[in-house]
């Protein structure tokens, strides 16, 4: 596989949850509605099917594998083991194929990180969210510190290969002191990963609502700022490089599913709300989603695929390559577009590469650190 060929991986999203925190959009169900696994699992299990039958021509491998959700440490271990069987009966697997499970540390337990690896999880991606009670409480999270603590340690001693650490930041009343205390505390324990998140307010979440009557205060947009861009700043100084706008890894250990998705490569999503990306042979690239509801996706035929206009695919590059370290690939644009780049953007590129904002070269288009707190504006005028 040449450099510009995309990766295949594929997701799988596990809905269920101990409860709704008050900031997630993503979609998930209650966990009292878990006697509905069983049946999510044979569901699961035919849309495996379902999808490999119409990539049947594609001989890619997996190149990583992501349960996401939701919870999807709530689920037995057995039926996270079915699933994994399944995949490797329909998709041949890279022999360094990176199999990712998010884990909440309430549901971390030894007896099922043990279960997981045996299944051949061998990257676990830890919700932590925060490492004082107060701001845990805050974000609704159902794990107060020490939980998270033992968590960390059980998947430290246990063997697992890759360990990627979830925080939270710009939350109500948080400076940047106490941030960089927890920001330190979490690179002392030198997991190969972690996700430093600004909290965003989603339409439709509780926080969103609080936010417009007035009941939720945020920091403003200049300690907001402090808080991000003092966040690339000290953990490259720990040895965590920033390599997409809110990731940042030690070498060797990004994340390869989400690595892939902003590199706009291939991807294959299962379960309710999951959606997928695949190119064909020709170039054409189809588009999957699932619905977002757990009754319509269970008992009602899947969605089929639709063909992506190239436009729209550019869109989308631009959109999700800029917010890499690297930036994007001229020539991957080319590829999916049939167009220069620089054919009609020229003059904005130039503009902001003299304001220090974008570095441009023979070979990618990236934002720069000066640029990064700007990416938005920047993505707008270049769409």
């Amino acid at each position: 596989m040449n450099e510009d060929s995309p990766h295949l991986t594929l997701y799988v999203h596990i809905p269920f949850c101990v409860r709704k925190c008050p900031y997630c959009d993503f979609y998930s169900v209650p966990d009292t509605r878990i006697g509905e696994q069983q049946p999510y699992l044979h569901r699961i299990l035919t849309e495996l099917q379902y999808q490999r039958h119409w990539t049947q021509n594609d001989p890619r491998p997996l190149h990583a594998i992501f349960f996401g959700g939701g919870t999807p440490s709530l689920m037995h271990p057995n039926t996270i083991q079915t699933i994994l069987s399944t995949i490797q009966t329909q998709w041949k697997l890279t022999r360094d194929c990176e199999i990712t499970l998010e884990a909440n540390p309430e549901s971390c337990t030894p007896q099922k990180i043990t279960a997981w690896m045996e299944a051949g999880i061998n990257r676990i991606s830890l919700g932590v969210q925060a490492l004082n009670n107060e701001r845990l409480k805050q974000l609704g999270r159902p794990h107060d510190r020490a939980e998270a603590l033992q968590a960390l340690h059980h998947l430290q001693t246990s063997g697992i290969q890759q360990i990627n650490v979830d925080l939270i930041h710009s939350t109500p009343g948080q400076t940047w002191e106490s941030w960089q205390q927890e920001l330190s505390e979490a690179a002392s324990w030198e997991v190969g990963h972690l996700s430093c998140y600004a909290l965003t307010l989603e339409p439709d979440t509780p926080y969103h609502t609080r936010y417009t009557q007035g009941k939720l205060h945020l920091p403003e947009e200049e300690e907001a700022l402090t808080l991000f861009v003092n966040t690339r700043k000290f953990l490259s100084t720990r040895g965590y490089p920033p390599y997409e706008v809110s990731n940042f890894a030690k070498p060797g250990q990004e994340c390869r599913h989400n690595l892939n998705y902003w590199e706009y490569g291939d991807y294959l999503g299962i379960g309710a709300s999951a959606h997928g990306k695949w190119t064909d042979s020709t170039g054409q690239i189809w588009r999957t989603a699932n619905p977002a509801d757990l009754h319509t996706y269970l008992h009602h035929p899947l969605p089929p695929p639709e063909p992506l206009p190239k436009d729209l695919a550019g869109i989308e590059w631009l959109l999700m390559g800029l917010r890499l370290t690297r930036g994007l690939r001229l020539n991957r644009y080319r590829d999916i577009t049939g167009h220069d780049l620089l054919r009609n953007t020229h003059e904005i590129i130039q503009h902001r590469v003299a304001d220090g904002l974008l570095a441009l070269d023979d070979i990618y288009l990236r934002v720069t650190e000066q640029g990064f707190p700007l990416l938005n504006t920047l993505l707008s005028e270049l769409i």
